[in-house]
């Protein structure tokens, strides 16, 4: 899920300057979310028979272009958001500040979504086949736990959202026992132990084991959260770096241990995404790229249900190429109008209601 490299736990005290928004961070996102559109948009929907609740038609004619390596902005979301969050825990360390954060952050656009995607894939299903509506399903959808037990996503891209709740819970836990400089550590440890788990494939032999995985499917992906920690880590240390490189190193070789994405190509991505870290990639910088990096959020939670919905209904009407760079458009003016109207506007309460809050303690 995307992260914005500015949140409400990094906010000032009175008196105390903003920190500056590390715009390269920002682009960053704006490519993982269009990289992982193009993606659903050219080379998912024509195999996948259904995305979450949604029935998919396969392709009438073939796209001229297929973007292969497009979920690879799905590790690059997960590196960014360990970055994100350990340096948000630096200036606030309560957990309910940063519960409440993240659920700020992640609910409203995401209920908005899902009633968006319900209304675009109800009809688009009715018009395919007989379809009966999964109603405690969608109802399910609203907790964003539904992974948990064991019910179907209705947009298939929440799947990572459950992976970021579960990462969530491993800051929240840290927070809540006071050791949150340990997180990295802790991260490290958990990371080493799953790579020498999977190297002596320790998932197949000893019984009953496999239920981690399937219960906390974190730690499959945490790894590169692990990298994005290290770095800002390793950004914070003054003294001797010596541990932040090797815990880097260690990190590097992990993703050649039976990897969910193909590992030389997300080693590619990590060096790209350091090098934004200490915003050296002023390329970046684009006033496009860091637009898309501000409606990346929305713009992964309902580019299914616009593209989609788009290619189920005027594939035969319209030629493919031409359908997709109006999905892609569409989606992009939807992300940003539930962005400025949902996103932002609860962006700007929870600060009222935060400094409220701070005021009220201070007196």
């Amino acid at each position: 899920m995307p992260e914005s490299p500015i949140t409400v736990n990094e906010m000032p005290q009175p008196g105390e300057s903003l920190p500056a928004r590390n715009l390269q961070l920002d682009a960053l996102r704006g490519i993982a979310a269009l990289s992982v559109m193009l993606f659903h948009f050219t080379s998912w929907y024509g195999k996948a028979p259904v995305d979450g609740i949604l029935a998919l038609r396969n392709f009438v004619d073939t796209p001229h272009i297929h973007f292969y390596f497009g979920d690879l902005g799905v590790p690059l979301f997960f590196m960014i958001s360990g970055y994100v969050i350990t340096k948000s825990c630096e200036s606030r360390k309560t957990i309910s500040s940063f519960a409440y954060s993240r659920f700020a952050r992640l609910y409203p656009l995401y209920w908005c979504s899902l009633i968006f995607a319900v209304i675009c894939y109800l009809p688009s299903n009715a018009r395919l086949a007989s379809y009966e509506p999964e109603w405690l399903t969608i109802a399910t959808n609203f907790s964003m736990l539904q992974t948990a037990i064991g019910a179907s996503n209705v947009n298939e891209a929440y799947w990572t959202l459950y992976i970021e709740l579960q990462f969530y819970s491993l800051v929240a836990l840290a927070l809540a026992t006071q050791r949150s400089k340990q997180i990295p550590v802790q991260v490290l440890g958990l990371t080493s132990t799953y790579a020498v788990a999977t190297a002596f494939r320790c998932w197949d032999w000893i019984p009953g084991i496999w239920r981690i995985k399937s219960m906390f499917p974190l730690v499959i992906f945490l790894n590169y959260f692990a990298l994005g920690i290290w770095v800002r880590s390793l950004q914070r240390t003054t003294a001797r770096k010596t541990k932040e490189l090797t815990a880097i190193c260690l990190s590097c070789a992990f993703l050649f241990v039976r990897p969910p994405y193909n590992a030389l190509a997300v080693l590619v991505i990590f060096f790209v995404f350091w090098a934004a870290c200490e915003q050296k990639l002023k390329i970046l910088e684009n006033r496009l790229l860091v637009l898309l990096g501000t409606i990346s959020y929305a713009l992964y939670l309902i580019h299914g249900p616009c593209g989609y919905t788009m290619l189920n209904y005027f594939q035969e009407h319209l030629q493919i190429d031409l359908l997709i760079t109006a999905a892609v458009l569409t989606s992009i003016l939807a992300a940003a109008l539930l962005t400025y109207t949902i996103e932002k506007p609860m962006h700007n309460l929870l600060l009222r209601q935060t400094g409220r809050r701070k005021t009220t303690q201070a007196h």
